[in-house]
């Protein structure tokens, strides 16, 4: 469900000053909707992330990588980003138990020039953040029995 809190806008340069000052963050992690609608921020906001600190990148994208590749972005994948997750979430495909993507169709990568390792294990994770009227916000992939649990209609 979409938010139907107001947008606020932010320039990169501003964006990219918060996260360089907001202390005990170990890297910057950009998902949904479509990142790469916004490729030209997304390249430069990694750049500036990998020259100018340790951070790491990662980067969700729906896309595939032969689409990818199709729209010249391999060699920023390999260069900017320390760990990619690939592919469209697809329900046929579900499967709970992988870290950081839901569908047996995605695919998590760690490019040659990743300041990551390939550390994965197989779980699942989901974090329930609750506001101050009782909404609930889900991130991670809920298991059946976690919905039902909640009584939560899907």
């Amino acid at each position: 469900m979409w938010s139907f809190k107001e947008n606020q806008l932010i320039h990169r340069e501003q964006l990219l000053e918060r996260i360089l000052a907001t202390p005990q963050i170990r890297g910057v992690t950009l998902l949904g909707g479509e990142p790469l609608h916004q490729a030209d921020n997304v390249w430069w906001l990694f750049e500036q992330i990998k020259q100018r600190s340790k951070l790491t990148t990662f980067l969700f994208t729906g896309f595939e990588m032969s689409e990818l590749e199709a729209f010249g972005f391999a060699e920023r994948i390999e260069n900017l980003c320390d760990i990619v997750a690939v592919g469209r979430y697809n329900e046929s495909l579900r499967n709970i138990n992988q870290q950081w993507i839901g569908s047996d169709n995605q695919q998590v990568i760690f490019p040659n020039n990743s300041r990551e390792q390939d550390n994965r294990v197989s779980l699942n994770q989901v974090e329930l953040i609750i506001d101050d009227k009782g909404g609930i916000t889900t991130l991670g992939f809920p298991s059946d029995e976690l919905i039902t649990s909640l009584n939560w209609r899907s």
